[in-house]
């Protein structure tokens, strides 16, 4: 149980800590990405791109909290949290646009089912989050 614990500090505490952190964080936005888009999709009935950019909203809300507070551990007191909260609305807006054309193009291209088009733009998605977040929004 030991080494457990020190395997999971090394991870998350560790040279791992950002890449860890921050797929865990997205590892939980998808949870959340992925329950309210199929909620809106399966359940209330919605076109799936507009249930892509319900469920993807609500997963961008918990990331934005998530990087921030202990992802990234940014806290700059001289930047204005309206500036950075735009900063976060257009990087997402960015890779929802993505998301959303990838998503089209690989479902009325290739026939792809919903949901596995949907595993495939999580995938790109989560690239342009990162880089965009380290470099631009919590630098």
């Amino acid at each position: 149980m030991n080494q457990l614990i020190k395997t999971m500090d090394s991870i998350f505490n560790g040279r791992l800590k950002l890449l860890s952190r921050f797929s865990t964080t997205g590892v939980l936005n998808t949870i959340i990405d992925f329950l309210v888009f199929t909620l809106c999709q399966s359940v209330v009935g919605l076109y799936y791109t507009v249930s892509q950019i319900i469920g993807y909203s609500c997963g961008v809300i918990n990331s934005f909290v998530f990087n921030k507070k202990w992802t990234f551990q940014y806290d700059n007191p001289d930047k204005n949290i309206v500036r950075e909260v735009i900063q976060f609305v257009l990087v997402n807006v960015l890779s929802l646009f993505v998301t959303v054309v990838l998503m089209k193009f690989l479902i009325d291209s290739f026939n792809f089912n919903v949901y596995v088009s949907k595993v495939v733009i999580t995938l790109a998605a989560q690239v342009i989050n990162f880089v965009s977040y380290k470099l631009w929004v919590f630098n």
